[in-house]
């Protein structure tokens, strides 16, 4: 059989969740071997592979929090959220107020110890990070494996939410927002309620 038809054998792969988890380096081997052997065309099939691969790895980021408990409440309008120093995810607190601005809910943020007496309901929450190199690149890159959002009003657990990374790490490059979603959602929104637009405000 003719050796580039060897490497063109690509359409047999058949994807599941944890093929995807190891297609990318699957994928750098037959492209390194095929651009050797002057399989250019097969190169072109490899690429393609890869773009169906981002694809389905998008399709199976989160869509519903872990361990989630949310007790009956009003219409949520505003929220204050009490900064974790600890969180060392960058656009952790920016994903989590864009998300809540995108549900008709106003944020602003406050240091431990000095919550704001005007403002009854807080969201608490915590995060954990691991490192990893992507495909295609010789760096090391964090990406967050848990979250933990916590609804408080005057002090007393309203409600809950989490998010784990999925068991074979498919939405593992999934942005902090994608992740973040799900918990937002299953905290504020009432049922039945169409998200509406507000403007993130800051200041005590």
């Amino acid at each position: 059989m003719d050796e580039c038809q060897n490497f063109g054998r690509f359409d047999h792969f058949r994807f599941s969740v944890q093929s995807v988890v190891s297609m990318y380096k699957l994928i750098i081997v037959f492209l390194s071997a095929a651009s050797l052997s002057g399989c250019f065309s097969t190169v072109m099939d490899a690429a393609s592979l890869v773009g169906t691969g981002v694809n389905a790895v998008g399709s199976m980021l989160p869509s519903k929090p872990n361990n989630s408990l949310v007790f009956d409440h009003d219409k949520i309008k505003e929220v204050c959220i009490e900064l974790n120093r600890s969180v060392a995810i960058s656009d952790f607190v920016p994903s989590l107020q864009a998300e809540l601005q995108q549900r008709g809910v106003l944020s602003r943020v406050y240091e431990t110890g000095t919550q704001p007496t005007n403002c009854p309901l807080t969201i608490g929450y915590s995060a954990f990070i691991q490192w990893d190199v992507k495909a295609f690149s010789s760096n090391y890159s964090p990406y967050m494996t848990f979250a933990s959002l916590t609804l408080r009003k005057e002090g007393r657990v309203v409600g809950s939410a989490q998010y784990r990374i999925g068991s074979f790490g498919q939405d593992k490059w999934g942005s902090t927002s994608s992740k973040l979603s799900p918990l937002v959602k299953a905290l504020v929104v009432v049922p039945d309620e169409k998200p509406k637009q507000a403007t993130t405000f800051s200041g005590s």
